[in-house]
């Protein structure tokens, strides 16, 4: 069975970041040491979020979008950590 390739960005906050967000204050968005993560052949969402949970317990939100070689591509859908992670493998 063939996959539908999909392209990631992910958001992973550093400690002074993820630090507010478990305060419930306010994080700096223009912050210089947090992250921005491509993963350009990403296949299974749900094997995805179980990836950055273990290896980046930090990470706030992903973006995907279609993959198409050497173009941006047109964004499929947004997750946030907690809220509104994926339930399928596919969108």
């Amino acid at each position: 069975m063939a996959y539908t390739r999909y392209r990631a960005i992910v958001k992973v906050l550093c400690q002074e970041c993820q630090a507010n967000v478990n305060a419930k204050r306010r994080i700096d968005t223009d912050c210089r040491r947090c992250r921005f993560l491509k993963y350009n052949n990403v296949n299974k969402l749900m094997k995805f979020t179980k990836f950055l949970h273990s290896d980046f317990p930090n990470w706030a939100w992903f973006n995907i979008y279609e993959y198409k070689k050497g173009e941006p591509g047109r964004k499929l859908a947004s997750y946030q950590k907690g809220k509104n992670e994926p339930t399928d493998d596919q969108i």
